[in-house]
């Protein structure tokens, strides 16, 4: 209730300081139009009551005009304020009510009984006044009904008292016009706030359609931005990755192994930085679209939990507890999100901690549950730590590595995937997250496929990359080749369509850029490709940019990734292309 009083009177306050600041800016055109009845009434004067009335009246009337546009003039010079809008409008008043004295004092004085047209002057004089307060254009009631009551009813009572019957009668009259007029210009009062208001929306509706515009272009410029970073860092990073793989399997002594471990390490520990930004801005955009398949949510759980014991330097005790469970969802988003969670209380949970990793099922929801003992969140932080870029002080003091977009990334990946979460924390009593998912069971999607170690074919098969970045095309040529398989590289459209041409060999992958030289396509490159060689071959269709790809104009057997792609990811699908069953008659051309 004290809350509406409070709102009201916000608004009134609002509201008196248009009225004031159009009273002050129509004082010109007011003093102009008041002008023009003075001096028409005093030329009627000058014939019914004489020069000598007629000029009085003038003298009085202009100067009462002169009066009102001078207070508008040096009254609050700077402008109507907050401050200064009350004082100016009780102004105003005593300027209306000296106006009114002035116009109902000078019609009492020209009125002449035995003159009937002086009845009928006096009578124009306080209806001309008055009645601009029940026009339209009306600002301010108040300081028309100080106006009015000045003018009208002296007049109307001196013509009720002192007029012979039945002149009397028009006192009445006069009486009852202003009793219309107090009516009247309440409406028009009400009128007056609602286009004020009805203005007001607009303006604040104008003011927030510019600023959603100004918002909309600053987010398509960092949109842009971060696909032309992400871009150009990827890229590196791409070669960086194949060529450590590729090292590795050269490598025999133990020391040299863990030494490109811990490169390794360092590069993937880049790699999910840049991921970080990146897959903000691409889900923010629409550019990540759910792949859902039936998984197995325990298996997740249980890999994600030997995650995050592989990297526990801090002694952190892990117990899970997880029950059989089987639901459509998409793995990849799925594990990023208990994955990020899990990073989360290894980095904020003291040594020696507990954290508590939990999947069961009630009322056909799959519920997740990860909670900690470490130091618990303040209420005051709780909904911030999902902004982007905010990160707390980690337990043991220092700052945590990352940008601050763990939990950013958990939110949107959560309502992409339809996922409730919700969050508990007290300082010093930990932090408890919840995720409920419903579960849905189908036999239309497919199971997520399992991932095997990487490995060496014994069988050679033929793979087709094209890359107009030469060093992520040698990388990749020579990661491949370690895998005993043949490559065919190029790095523009043209030469990978006349390689292939050369050979009697069917490829058994495409791995293709998705942006190549000369505003080049991945996608027709691999139609291409697949033309010449008569066959669906499976393909790979790789970006370092974000946005949406055209998966409709695509068509089948292809896979989709976003750059740097990790060497697992490749080997599995070219594992799972050398696991199907071989056709007669495909294999050459």
């Amino acid at each position: 209730m004290a809350e509406l009083i409070e709102n009201s009177a916000t608004d009134l306050v609002e509201l008196r300081i248009e009225q004031a600041t159009m009273l002050k800016k129509r004082v010109v055109g007011s003093c102009l139009i008041v002008q023009f009845l003075i001096s028409y009434t005093a030329s009627i004067m000058y014939f019914v009551s004489g020069p000598g009335t007629a000029a009085l009246w003038f003298v009085s009337g202009t100067a009462m005009v002169l009066v009102t546009f001078l207070y508008a003039k040096l009254k609050a010079p700077d402008g109507i304020t907050r401050e200064n809008h009350e004082s100016y409008l009780v102004g105003h008043m005593i300027v209306s009510a000296l106006t009114g004295i002035v116009w109902g004092a000078v019609a009492i004085f020209q009125t002449d009984f035995q003159l009937e047209y002086t009845v009928f002057t006096g009578c124009l004089l306080v209806s001309s006044i008055t009645l601009g307060g029940i026009l339209p254009s009306s600002a301010y009631r108040p300081g028309y009904i100080a106006l009015a009551l000045f003018a009208v009813p002296p007049f109307s009572a001196f013509l009720m008292i002192y007029a012979p019957a039945p002149i009397g009668l028009v006192g009445f009259a006069m009486f009852i016009y202003f009793a219309f007029a107090m009516f009247l210009s309440a409406r028009v009062e009400i009128d007056t706030r609602d286009t004020i208001s009805a203005r007001k929306k607009k303006e604040l509706t104008e003011r927030v359609i510019q600023q959603n515009r100004t918002i909309q272009r600053a987010t398509e410029e960092k949109t842009r931005f971060l696909a032309a970073t992400g871009h150009d860092l990827s890229q590196p990073l791409q070669s960086q990755g194949f060529f450590m793989q590729a090292l590795r399997d050269m490598l025999d002594r133990p020391d040299q192994i863990a030494l490109l471990d811990q490169v390794q390490d360092s590069w993937r520990a880049q790699k999910e930085l840049l991921q970080g930004i990146v897959d903000v801005s691409r889900i923010d955009s629409g550019a990540i679209i759910p792949q859902p398949v039936l998984v197995n949510i325990a298996d997740a759980c249980e890999r994600l939990a030997s995650e995050f014991l592989s990297d526990n330097n801090a002694k952190i005790e892990l117990i899970t507890d997880f029950e059989y469970i089987e639901t459509v969802t998409d793995p990849v988003l799925f594990s990023r999100i208990i994955r990020n969670i899990l990073s989360n209380a290894r980095k904020f949970v003291p040594a020696g901690g507990q954290v508590e990793f939990s999947l069961h099922h009630a009322n056909d929801q799959a519920i997740i549950e990860i909670s900690d003992n470490g130091p618990g969140i303040r209420k005051v932080d709780i909904e911030r730590i999902f902004d982007e870029y905010v990160q707390l002080d980690a337990a043991n003091g220092e700052n945590p590595k990352g940008l601050g977009l763990g939990l950013a990334i958990v939110r949107r990946l959560c309502r992409l995937l339809a996922i409730e979460m919700t969050l508990y924390s007290e300082p010093g009593a930990g932090t408890r997250f919840t995720f409920r998912l419903p579960i849905v069971t189908s036999d239309r999607v497919p199971k997520n496929p399992y991932k095997s170690t990487i490995r060496r074919f014994e069988k050679s098969v033929l793979v087709v990359v094209v890359d107009d970045d030469l060093a992520v095309l040698a990388s990749m040529t020579q990661l491949l080749s370690s895998w005993n398989c043949q490559v065919i590289s190029a790095a523009n459209q043209k030469d990978a369509v006349q390689l292939v041409s050369r050979t009697s060999a069917v490829p058994a992958l495409l791995i293709i850029d998705k942006h190549l030289d000369y505003d080049q396509h991945g996608l027709d490159l691999i139609e291409m490709l697949r033309e010449e060689v008569n066959e669906t071959v499976p393909a790979i269709l790789m970006s370092g940019q974000m946005g949406k790809i055209d998966i409709e104009r695509a068509g089948a057997d292809i896979e989709f990734f976003n750059k740097p792609v990790e060497p697992d990811e490749i080997w599995a699908i070219l594992d799972r292309i050398m696991s199907r069953p071989p056709q007669p008659g495909i294999s050459e051309r």
